[in-house]
């Protein structure tokens, strides 16, 4: 009865040291992938900064091209009135 009691609990001891074994190797895997996934949000970060650094570098010049239009427009205006 005591050898049942000691066999039972080796097997219950090697079912957790098992476990154990499975969840250090989940553990490392996630840990991996977590690096991975920090990467890239650090990368998609420094993309959406390029991005908007260009997309105020465009809006700028649709501004001054929208200023020059204008410009050109009262000019356009003055010599029509002129011309009349």
């Amino acid at each position: 009865m005591l050898d049942d009691s000691i066999e039972l609990l080796r097997k219950r001891v090697q079912q957790a040291i098992g476990l154990i074994e499975k969840l250090k190797d989940e553990n490392v895997r996630l840990k991996e992938h977590i690096a991975k996934l920090e990467e890239e949000i650090f990368s998609l970060k420094e993309e959406a900064k390029v991005l908007k650094n260009e997309r105020e570098q465009i809006r700028s010049k649709i501004d001054a091209a929208t200023s020059m239009l204008d410009k050109l427009g009262i000019e356009e205006e003055k010599l029509n009135k002129s011309n009349e």
